[in-house]
């Protein structure tokens, strides 16, 4: 028997009784979500909701897990962000999901939280900050701090299944810092030559 399609598993809890306990973030079948949480992405945005649906990296998460004898059906899986199918209980009894998902935190999309860690990395360095502010009032002043962010960003690594880590982000803003203050707006050279 197939695993039920993460729409399958969306339409299942929508007409559910119990929806309220294991999807309460499921207000409908056009928006995927995590059903604990509510996470999202902007990016999932599909013409047609199955597209959506398929798009959305969530995970499908037992209630009960296989190895305690859960079955591959849609009233036993769910659709989870990765941190909280990494934090759900592996337990027995259905009881457990529901009371671990009835105190789950709301998380923002996938979008706010990358902009919150930006705005984070940002107040690490107030030499950035500074740099805006000298800026500010030339014309083409937020292209130009733009496209020193952008260039940066090209020449940043990214950790596996992680990003742009935090310290990248704060190096990339120095560097944007450092540039901006010198008024070059010119890609480095790889080799660090001038």
């Amino acid at each position: 028997m197939a695993v039920p399609s993460k729409r399958e598993i969306a339409q299942f809890w929508a007409r559910s009784k119990q929806r309220d306990e294991f999807a309460p973030h499921l207000y409908g079948l056009d928006h995927p979500c995590c059903f604990a949480c509510g996470w999202f992405s902007e990016h999932w945005d599909k013409p047609t909701p199955r597209a959506r649906w398929q798009r959305a990296t969530l995970d499908r998460a037992h209630i009960v897990p296989r190895s305690l004898g859960g079955a591959d059906t849609v009233d036993n899986l769910l659709l989870l962000c990765r941190p909280c199918h990494q934090e759900s209980p592996d337990w027995s009894e259905p009881r457990e999901m529901a009371r671990w998902i009835a105190k789950r935190p709301e998380r923002p999309s996938k979008e706010w939280e990358t902009l919150e860690a930006w705005f984070a990395a940002a107040a690490k360095v107030p030499e950035f900050q500074d740099a805006l502010a000298t800026i500010a009032g030339e014309p083409g002043a937020q292209q130009r701090a733009m496209d020193v962010l952008r260039d940066l960003l090209g020449q940043a690594g990214v950790h596996f299944g992680v990003g742009i880590s935090p310290g990248t982000r704060v190096a990339v803003l120095r560097g944007a810092a450092e540039r901006l203050r010198d008024g070059d707006t010119a890609a480095i050279p790889a080799d660090g030559a001038p």
